[in-house]
C-alpha cells in the first residue's frame, strides 16, 4: 500500500470525527463517568471499590471496536495481550503471564477464562465468537483465592446479559463488508409470566480469506461460523431463582494463513505451502446458576457441561521450498516437508462449585465468602502426521489409519502387518509416515476458599483470603508407532490467598497495597527424553534428557499497590497500579536431546515489574476520552540451561548421514545437547515493553433528534519475545499500531442505527505473534492482525 493511499484516507477519517463536532450539540451539566459494576471478588460492586486492577469493557465499547472474539481485545486493557498460535490456539497473557505450554493438552492456561461467574476449561473455547455480551472484565495479577488455578496471570470474566422478566424485547443487525463479509445477529428477550423469562441469540458470520495460499489457491483466514445461546431464568420463590444457558459455537473454515520464516512469497499476505488447511471446531456449553438468599447471606450453586471437539489439518512445516532448490539449501543442513492430517482433540469437562456470600456484615465488621470448587476433565487426543521421508515433494506409500479404521487396540493390528512383523511395529513400505499419537489425559481438581474483608473504621479495609487446591493429573500416551507407551500421574497441591489493605482517602479515592499467591498445577508430558540408560541400550548417542515425563506446577508472588480516583464533579478518572512479581517455576515448552521430543518443563526463577495507568475523561459534555497504557519489564533471574531446537537441528551434519534415518538426528543427541544455553536474563515470552490505546468519542444530537457518535481508536502493542530463548532471528515480534474508525448514526427513538466501521485504517501487516514447534523440524511460522476491514452495519431494536 503507497504513503499517498495511507494519507487519502486518514485525511477521510479526519473528516468523518471533526464532521460530528459540528453538529448542533446536546449540553448537560450534570455529565459524569458512568459507574460500572463487577463482579471481580463474586459478588456485585462498584469497579472504583475493588482493590485489583480491573479493565470493564462494555457493550458499548465491544460495538464501536468491532470487539468479536478474544484475540480482539489484545492491549484494549493494560498489559493484556493475546495471541494466536498454531492456527488453531489462542494464548491470553496478562502483565507477561501466559500459556508458554500451549502444544501440551495437560497445561493448563494462565490466565482464567470463566463465562456468567463459571469456569472454562477448554483452552479452545477461546476461538468461539462473543454473543449476547454485557460486558468483559479483565483481572489483572494472580486471583490466588477466589478463582484458584490456572490464574497466575489473571482471570477474565464474560458477562452475558441475562433475562429480563420485565418486558418483550430484541434486537437485530446485519453488517457488510469488503472480504465478502456478512455478519448477521438477533437476540429476543421474552418474559413468558411473572416468574418465567428467556433470553435467545443467534449469530452467523461468513467471509472470505484476508490470505492466499499461492500454492493450491486456497483462501486462508476466512470464516464460516455459527454462534448460538439460550438462556432461561425462573424465579423459584421472592428470595430463590434458577438460571440455565445453553450455548453452542461452530467453525468451518480452511484455516489459519501461518507464513513461514524461509518463505519468499511476496506480500505477507501470500504464502506458498502443499497442504490443503483445514479447521474445524464444535464447543457446547450447557450451565446452571442457582441463587438463594438466606438473610444473613445469599448461597450460589454453579453448574457446567461443556465439550469441545476440534479437528485441524496444516502444513507443519509452513513451506513448499521444493519448487526452489536454493531455498532448501538455506536451511541446511536439510529440509523435509511435514503436514498433519490430522490433528484433532475432544475435551470434556464438569465443573460444581458452590458459595455463599454474606448480606450484612458479621458483628458489624466482616464481610466474608466461602466456597468449594470441583472440575472432572477428559481429553482425547490422535495426531497424524505426514513426513516426506524420500524428499520427493509428496506425501506418498501411506496405508490406512488403524485408529480410523478399525477399533484401536496395538497401532498397527495384525491384520495389516507384513510376515514377520508384529504388533506395534512399523510394516515394511508404510511410506511417509513420520509420527502417530494418541493420548487420553484426564484431570481432577477440588478447592476450598474463604475470603473476609475487615472493615475497620469507615476509610480503612483489610482483606484476608486463602484457597485449598488439590489436582491430579493421569494420561495415558502412546507415541512413535508404539515406541513409546506410558501410564503417567502427577498430583499438585497448593495453599495460595491473598492480603490487601485499602484506605479512602476521600469520597471518591481510595489507595490500596495487596500480597497474592498465584498457583497452577503440574502435569505430564506427551513426548519426553530418552534417559541416558535407555539411550545406551538403543545404541543411541547418549545425553541427559532435559524433557521430563511429568512437570511441575507454577507459582507467582505478586506485590502491588494503586489508587483509583474520580475527580472533577466526576467528570476524570484515574486509575494506576505498579506491581511485582515473583515468578517461580515458569512452565514453557522445551526440547530435548532426543530428536522429536519435547514437552514442558519449568524455569525455577523470573522477575517481572510493571506500571499501569487507565485515564478516562469527560472532556466536553459531547467529548470523550479513554486512555490505557502498559509498560512491563521481564528476565529470568536464575541459571537455567535449555535447547533450541533450531539450533539443535543445525547441528546436525550433511550427508552422508549416519544410520540407521540419521538425518531424523537419532545419533547426534550428543551434538544436540551441545547447543544448550544459560537463558538468565533472557526476556519472557510475549511480555511488550509497551501496550497502549487511546480512543476519542464524540457524540452529539442533531436537529432532527437523532443522535451521532464518532470514535476514533489508536492501538499500540509493542514489541515483544515469542519464546524464552530470545533467538535473534526468529523470536523478535515486531510491534505494530492500529487505527480504527466509527461512525454511527441512531433514531431519536432508539429503535434503529446505521455505523460505518473502519478497522486497520492504514493496512498495516502487523504480526499478531509468532511460533517455533519445539518438535520435529523446528519450523517457525508468522500470523498477521487482520487487514484493513470496511463495514457497515444496519441495526433495529424494539
Amino acid at each position: 500500500m503507497t504513503n499517498t493511499s495511507n494519507r487519502r484516507l486518514a485525511a477521510v477519517a479526519a473528516f468523518l470525527f471533526t464532521a460530528t463536532a459540528s453538529s448542533n450539540p446536546v449540553y448537560s451539566q450534570e455529565s459524569r463517568i458512568e459507574e460500572i459494576m463487577v463482579v471481580a471478588e463474586k459478588r456485585d460492586e462498584s469497579l472504583q471499590d475493588v482493590s485489583q486492577a480491573i479493565t470493564a469493557i462494555t457493550e458499548l465499547d465491544l460495538e464501536t471496536r468491532n470487539i468479536n472474539s478474544f484475540v480482539d481485545l489484545s492491549a484494549l486493557a493494560p498489559g493484556l495481550t493475546v495471541s494466536k498460535n498454531e492456527g488453531f490456539k489462542t494464548v491470553v497473557s496478562i502483565r507477561g503471564v501466559g500459556n508458554e505450554t500451549n502444544q501440551n493438552a495437560v497445561a493448563a492456561p494462565s490466565v482464567a477464562y470463566h463465562m456468567d461467574g463459571i469456569f472454562i476449561a477448554s483452552p479452545f473455547s477461546l476461538q468461539s465468537d462473543f454473543i449476547d455480551v454485557e460486558r468483559i472484565e479483565v483481572l489483572r495479577g494472580p486471583q490466588g483465592t477466589l478463582f484458584g488455578q490456572n490464574s497466575t496471570g489473571g482471570a477474565i470474566n464474560v458477562i452475558s446479559k441475562e433475562p429480563s422478566l420485565d418486558s418483550l424485547e430484541g434486537k437485530a443487525d446485519v453488517t457488510v463488508g469488503n472480504y465478502g463479509l456478512t455478519k448477521t445477529r438477533a437476540s429476543i428477550n421474552i418474559p413468558f409470566s411473572d416468574s418465567l423469562a428467556s433470553r435467545t441469540s443467534v449469530s452467523l458470520t461468513s467471509r472470505d480469506g484476508f490470505s492466499q495460499n499461492v500454492f493450491n489457491g486456497q483462501e486462508l483466514d476466512d470464516a464460516d461460523h455459527t454462534s448460538f445461546r439460550t438462556d432461561w431464568l425462573l424465579e423459584l420463590s421472592d428470595t430463590s431463582s434458577l438460571r440455565v444457558f445453553g450455548q453452542y459455537f461452530d467453525a468451518d473454515n480452511n484455516g489459519a494463513a501461518i507464513k513461514g520464516f524461509y518463505d519468499t512469497t511476496p506480500d505477507r499476505r501470500k504464502l506458498s505451502q502443499n497442504t490443503l488447511s483445514k479447521y474445524q471446531l464444535e464447543s457446547k456449553i450447557v450451565g446452571g446458576i442457582g441463587e438463594f438468599d438466606l438473610g444473613y447471606a445469599t448461597l450460589k450453586a454453579l453448574a457446567s457441561w461443556q465439550k469441545d471437539e476440534i479437528y485441524v489439518v496444516r502444513d507443519n512445516d509452513r513451506h513448499n521450498l521444493f519448487h526452489d532448490p536454493s531455498s532448501v539449501a538455506a536451511t541446511a543442513p536439510f529440509y523435509v516437508g511435514v503436514e498433519f492430517n490430522p490433528e484433532s482433540q475432544i475435551q470434556e469437562t464438569n465443573t460444581f462449585e458452590i458459595n455463599m456470600i454474606s448480606n450484612e456484615p458479621f458483628n458489624g465488621v466482616f464481610d466474608w465468602i466461602i466456597g468449594a470448587f470441583y472440575m472432572d476433565q477428559e481429553i482425547e487426543g490422535h495426531i497424524r502426521e505426514f513426513l516426506d521421508d524420500n524428499f520427493n515433494g509428496v506425501y506418498d506409500g501411506t496405508f490406512a489409519d488403524p485408529y480410523f479404521d478399525t477399533s484401536y487396540s496395538n497401532m498397527f493390528p495384525a491384520s495389516m502387518l507384513p510376515a514377520g512383523l508384529s504388533p506395534g511395529q512399523i510394516p515394511g513400505g508404510a511410506g511417509d509416515w513420520g509420527f502417530m499419537s494418541d493420548n487420553y489425559p484426564t484431570r481432577e481438581s477440588y478447592s476450598v476458599y474463604g475470603q473476609t474483608t475487615f472493615n475497620v473504621s469507615d476509610a480503612l479495609r483489610i482483606i484476608a483470603g486463602a484457597r485449598y487446591t488439590d489436582d491430579t493429573v493421569e494420561s495415558y500416551v502412546n507415541n512413535f508407532f508404539g515406541g513409546q507407551i506410558g501410564n503417567l500421574e502427577k498430583t499438585s497441591t497448593k495453599t495460595t490467598g491473598r492480603l490487601a489493605f485499602e484506605y479512602d482517602l476521600g469520597l471518591n479515592s481510595m489507595i490500596y497495597s495487596s500480597f497474592t499467591l498465584g498457583f497452577k498445577p503440574g502435569g505430564s508430558n506427551l513426548t519426553y527424553g530418552y534417559t541416558e540408560a535407555e539411550d545406551a541400550s538403543m545404541g543411541n548417542a547418549i545425553a541427559p534428557p532435559l524433557v521430563f515425563p511429568t512437570f511441575e506446577s507454577e507459582s507467582v508472588t505478586a506485590y502491588e499497590v494503586g489508587i483509583k480516583s474520580d475527580f472533577i464533579d466526576g467528570r476524570m478518572r484515574a486509575n494506576v497500579a505498579a506491581f511485582f512479581y515473583q515468578y517461580d517455576d515458569l512452565q514453557f515448552q522445551a526440547t530435548d536431546p532426543d530428536v522429536f521430543r519435547g514437552g514442558v518443563a519449568n524455569i525455577p526463577g523470573s522477575e517481572m515489574k510493571g506500571a499501569e495507568a487507565e485515564i478516562i475523561g469527560i472532556l466536553t459534555d459531547e467529548l470523550t476520552l479513554d486512555f490505557k497504557a502498559a509498560i512491563l519489564d521481564s528476565e529470568v533471574t536464575t541459571d537455567f540451561e535449555t535447547l533450541d531446537n533450531v539450533k539443535a537441528n543445525s547441528t546436525i551434519p550433511a550427508p552422508p548421514w549416519c544410520s540407521p534415518v540419521g538425518y531424523l538426528g537419532f545419533c547426534y543427541e550428543d551434538l544436540r545437547y551441545a547447543n544448550r544455553e544459560n537463558i538468565r536474563g533472557n526476556e519472557l515470552a510475549k511480555s511488550p515493553d509497551l501496550t497502549a490505546s487511546l480512543r476519542l468519542q464524540h457524540q452529539t444530537g442533531l436537529s432532527s433528534g437523532h443522535t451521532l457518535t464518532s470514535t476514533i481508536d489508536y492501538i499500540h502493542r509493542g514489541s515483544f519475545q515469542q519464546r524464552v530463548i530470545n533467538h535473534p532471528l526468529i523470536d523478535t515480534v515486531e510491534d505494530y499500531n492500529l487505527l480504527n474508525l466509527t461512525t454511527g448514526l441512531d433514531s431519536e427513538s432508539g429503535t434503529w442505527g446505521f455505523d460505518i466501521m473502519l478497522y486497520n485504517l492504514t493496512d498495516e501487516d502487523g504480526i499478531n505473534s509468532a511460533m517455533t514447534d519445539v518438535f520435529g523440524v523446528n519450523a517457525t511460522g508468522i500470523e498477521l492482525i487482520p487487514p484493513r476491514q470496511i463495514m457497515g452495519r444496519l441495526s433495529y431494536s424494539f
